[in-house]
């Protein structure tokens, strides 16, 4: 007798190795890969009050519920953890609606798998489509600044822009991602006014080049948190506003989206770039701040007529009021920012983390554009947790390091039975 472990990546692809590896009856096999299928869900200021009711219903669907000791000294609402299964959760769900006190808990764990197991997605605007899911997409960065922490001055001229862009478009870059203000560490804002100057003249000049060049199905993102910039672009051929502040520095963004009906990636940050140095820089939990953040962003879009919750692109903005270890621990847990049932973008490439780990590790100094190979092993745990856009300055290095990823983590022996 032989035993080892047996994982799954999905419910589906459970779902087809029982059924046709281990030839079990398909009428069991949704139960079964419901079962195997097994998550933790987080629960955040559960009233303390009703807690031997949710003990009682998980008792009678298996799912165990880990809570404080020491209850009597505990305030009124606590974290608790549950523990189980797709199908143990379903069943609780149902359990609970035997204490009306508990129906909210119900729906809400069946809304937090639904989201969690979503796994593919559809951006559309204007007639293009952009499905997200089985092969990772790569966004190529051109900076039309003087003073970028990585390619600073390189493409300040719109020629070189839009020469670097459509460079970026045949090396495989299904998005082109123009930005006219640095935001590094310290970095001085611009005005609109010169935000203008840089960026238009890309953005006009790269659409018709795209069109000449046949190739229209590459998207162009502008990289901007003024809500002026993003309405000039989006009116020039922008398809994309990436805003860094994730909607927060100027409240009139949000308007924007909403009239041009654009999809829009929402960046978490806290403080600003000019912030960044001298502030304390804290959290309690850093991917649970994250998810809370986009939470609330994306109820804002919503409430005030956004039309496709599907073109909110979440970014858990790596370095954006983050130290080392936030980055670190946001791409060791970046799965379970799948549960916001978002696309989800991230951009590691040429960060100083990967050059401190660098320096740390291996006694080494680097240049921003000496960090290709610490970038794309930044990449690999958040591609392999569900990113599906990806920020960067290589892009042909990116494509194929992708290219064999994604065929590593899309993989299932038993597709094609």
């Amino acid at each position: 007798m032989e035993l080892r472990i047996r994982n799954f990546d999905s419910y589906e692809e459970t779902y087809r190795y029982l059924l046709r590896a281990l030839a079990v009856h398909e009428k069991l096999v949704p139960f079964l890969a419901e079962k195997t299928n097994a998550f933790n869900i987080l629960v955040e200021n559960f009233p303390k009050q009703h807690l031997k009711e949710l003990i009682k219903a998980s008792e009678k669907s298996c799912v165990k519920v880990a809570y404080p000791t020491l209850l009597e000294l505990a305030p009124d609402y606590i974290t608790l953890l549950l523990i189980g299964s797709e199908y143990d959760f379903k069943t609780l769900a149902k359990e609970l609606k035997n204490y009306p006190q508990l129906n909210g808990l119900a729906v809400e764990l069946i809304k937090t798998v639904q989201r969690y197991k979503k796994r593919t997605f559809r951006v559309t605007y204007k007639g293009k489509v952009l499905p997200l899911g089985l092969k990772t997409h790569i966004m190529g960065i051109v900076n039309v600044t003087p003073d970028s922490f990585s390619d600073g001055g390189e493409n300040f001229s719109t020629k070189a822009a839009v020469e670097k862009a459509l460079k970026l478009a045949h090396e495989g870059a299904d998005i082109i991602d123009i930005g006219g203000e640095s935001t590094r560490p310290g970095a001085k804002p611009i005005s609109a006014e010169e935000e203008f100057k840089r960026v238009l003249p890309v953005v006009r000049e790269l659409k018709k080049e795209l069109e000449r060049q046949k190739l229209e199905k590459v998207w162009i993102s502008v990289d901007t948190y003024k809500s002026e910039v993003a309405n000039a672009v989006l009116q020039e051929g922008a398809d994309i506003i990436n805003d860094i502040s994730g909607l927060t520095f100027d409240p009139r963004m949000v308007d924007i989206v909403i009239k041009h009906r654009a999809p829009v990636v929402v960046n978490h940050i806290k403080g600003t770039p000019q912030t960044w140095r001298d502030m304390e820089i804290s959290y309690t939990d850093v991917v649970g701040e994250i998810i809370s953040f986009w939470n609330k962003q994306i109820v804002l879009l919503m409430e005030r007529g956004y039309d496709d919750r599907s073109k909110i692109i979440c970014d858990p903005g790596i370095g954006f009021g983050k130290l080392p270890e936030h980055n670190i621990e946001i791409l060791k847990r970046f799965d379970e920012f799948r549960v916001i049932g978002q696309p989800l973008m991230v951009g590691v490439s040429r960060k100083s983390f990967i050059g401190l780990i660098y320096e740390t590790l291996l006694n080494k100094k680097s240049e921003a554009k000496e960090r290709l190979f610490g970038s794309l092993g930044a990449l690999a745990p958040a591609v392999i947790g569900g990113a599906n856009i990806v920020r960067v300055h290589d892009v042909a290095q990116t494509r194929e390091f992708l290219a064999v990823l994604d065929s590593i983590r899309t993989y299932d022996p038993y597709y094609f039975g």
